[in-house]
């Protein structure tokens, strides 16, 4: 009888272990499956604009790039990419020299990159009145990776998210020389304005 008892503690022991572990795993296999459900919004033709002029008056260094890639996850984490030499310039010779070793150098460094959250966002509570949304993270730009804050406007449309941001970068910041001809007319701040269509 006493032997009956020990050997059935014994079972009810194993058992509680067993059910322990199983238990375990499942959970991560929850936890596992939740990582690999998460909706993600993508686009490889977004837009980025920047505008680096002093006066109007003078040649403008503006540009724009139409193949910017981004991905947003469900919880707000954004991650951008942009080709260098994807700017497009209304005078040629502009390009060339923003894509030089001395200014942007990006045969160097070929492209630039933001990494982020929209902060409090929620895809659920998308709609199509544009709602605002603080955004933190790090831009890299030639190589330099620094922290930047802004806001973005973001709404829902025809099965697709939109988001519009604009922010302001100095070029001190991340090791670019303008030339002494160009530095009346290249300006120490740039505007810099972004577009993005995402569907999943």
């Amino acid at each position: 009888m006493i032997m009956k008892k020990i050997q059935l503690n014994t079972f009810s022991i194993k058992s509680l272990g067993l059910n322990k572990i199983m238990g375990m795993t499942l959970l991560m296999c929850f936890v596992t499956l939740s990582g690999l459900t998460q909706e993600k919004y993508s686009t490889k033709s977004g837009t980025i604009f920047f505008d680096a002029s002093v006066s109007r008056s003078k040649p403008v260094p503006e540009a724009t790039n139409n193949t910017v890639s981004a991905i947003l996850k469900d919880n707000g984490e954004l991650t951008v990419l942009v080709f260098i030499d994807g700017f497009k310039f209304k005078k040629g010779l502009m390009q060339t020299h923003f894509n030089q070793k001395k200014f942007m150098d990006s045969e160097t460094y070929p492209k630039s990159k933001f990494v982020g959250k929209l902060e409090g966002f929620s895809v659920n509570e998308l709609s199509d009145v544009k709602k605002d949304y603080p955004v933190s993270g790090q831009i890299t730009v030639r190589g330099v990776t620094k922290d930047i804050t802004t806001t973005a406007r973001v709404n829902y449309l025809n099965n697709k998210i939109y988001v519009e941001s604009e922010f302001h970068l100095e070029i001190d910041d991340f090791n670019i020389t303008v030339k002494k001809f160009y530095a009346m007319r290249v300006a120490k701040t740039v505007k810099v304005a972004i577009v993005l269509e995402l569907k999943e």
